[in-house]
């Protein structure tokens, strides 16, 4: 555009739903939400051209799409190109969840726009830092070297826009850790903004537990899965039907709530092993950094859910966080403080992970241009 702001149309898709959104600069402009995630390219660009919001006089500069890969390749940001197709699939084996509904997404997005650059933006670019301190797995090397096996880590988005704005905001500490809980689960500890420790692996199905993955598990047990009803019905299986929906028969975490608070057995089980698995990681980690100065709540569970955010800081009063009781959070506001006065700050800041995908996206287009 002639004042130098570009229009995005950013695309966050699931194995069933889409949703497109379009923004000029960082200013969301329209969203348009799809529950089948059958090829809705044509019919959000109908809309969108219709409204006026892509024509030529505005004209759309470049799709962002997320990718959740592993492999050195997808640790960096990428304007997509033959050899981005080349990676997808073979990450596809091992990354069922993601990759295949973006290869779909890809495909139609240039359909759709024939002209326009589709840009992906790595989930963990962000994590992938000489300040890291868990990246390498204990396998031989020959192993390492054959399948480029790494702890890459994910909601890499999110954190980069959450630490983003820590900085911005003057409240980032020394040591913090940021608890991205929605329908998938990550903690990771930064110290002085650069990332240290992460809980998510090779793919996102290592570390907590979240609606749909196992979260870690024996290996074994993988293996003999695999063994017995092959590799890919086994990986399916501890992504789709594990973690909270094979615990409490739903992954709807408001419901789980509602049955741990009535007492059903399941969610009670769903429930506290959730905030088990959470407290674990967080004090793994404080003990990893010799303590921890902030914890940050982020994501639709770490943001939205009261009674999650009170138990996990219950048991963390030890270390010096208390958390207010029903303490409101003010989703116009960049960032809440729910600890009690004297107790180290816990924040609630919701994420924008488009946010942080659009400035990625910008500064790859104009390193080309």
């Amino acid at each position: 555009m002639m004042n130098g702001i570009k229009t995005f149309l950013v695309l966050n898709s699931g194995s069933s739903s889409e949703k497109f959104s379009l923004y000029e600069g960082e200013n969301e402009l329209k969203s348009l939400y799809f529950e089948d995630a059958s090829d809705k390219f044509s019919e959000a660009k109908a809309v969108f051209e219709s409204e006026g919001l892509i024509n030529e006089n505005r004209p759309l500069d470049g799709i962002v799409v997320r990718i959740v890969a592993s492999g050195k390749y997808f640790a960096k940001n990428h304007i997509v190109d033959e050899e981005t197709f080349y990676e997808l699939e073979k990450a596809s084996t091992i990354n069922p969840l993601h990759v295949p509904s973006v290869i779909r997404d890809i495909k139609n997005a240039q359909v759709a726009f024939p002209e326009v650059p589709v840009i992906i933006i790595s989930d963990s670019e962000v994590l992938m830092r000489p300040s890291r301190k868990d990246f390498v797995y204990a396998l031989p090397e020959r192993i390492i070297d054959e399948f480029g096996f790494g702890r890459f880590g994910a909601h890499g988005s999110s954190y980069g826009y959450i630490i983003g704005k820590m900085k911005e905001l003057g409240i980032l500490e020394k040591r913090t850790v940021v608890c991205h809980l929605g329908s998938g689960c990550s903690v990771t500890a930064f110290v002085d903004g650069e990332p240290t420790y992460t809980s998510m692996g090779e793919t996102p199905l290592e570390g907590l537990m979240s609606s749909t993955r196992s979260g870690s598990i024996d290996p074994t047990i993988g293996a003999l899965l695999g063994e017995k009803l092959g590799a890919m019905e086994a990986i399916r299986i501890l992504n789709i039907e594990s973690g909270l929906l094979a615990l409490a028969g739903t992954h709807d975490t408001r419901e789980i709530i509602a049955g741990n608070e009535r007492g059903d057995k399941k969610s009670v089980l769903a429930y506290n092993m959730f905030v088990d698995k959470v407290v674990g990681k967080i004090g793994e980690f404080a003990a990893k950094m010799s303590g921890i100065d902030t914890i940050v709540f982020t994501a639709t569970i770490g943001e939205r859910s009261v009674p999650i955010r009170t138990s996990v800081i219950s048991r963390l009063e030890f270390m010096g966080f208390r958390i207010k009781e029903n303490a409101e959070i003010d989703r116009t506001l960049d960032y809440t403080n729910v600890a009690e006065e004297g107790s180290k700050p816990i924040y609630v800041i919701p994420t924008n992970e488009a946010a942080y995908m659009i400035k990625k996206a910008k500064e790859l287009i104009d390193g080309v241009e």
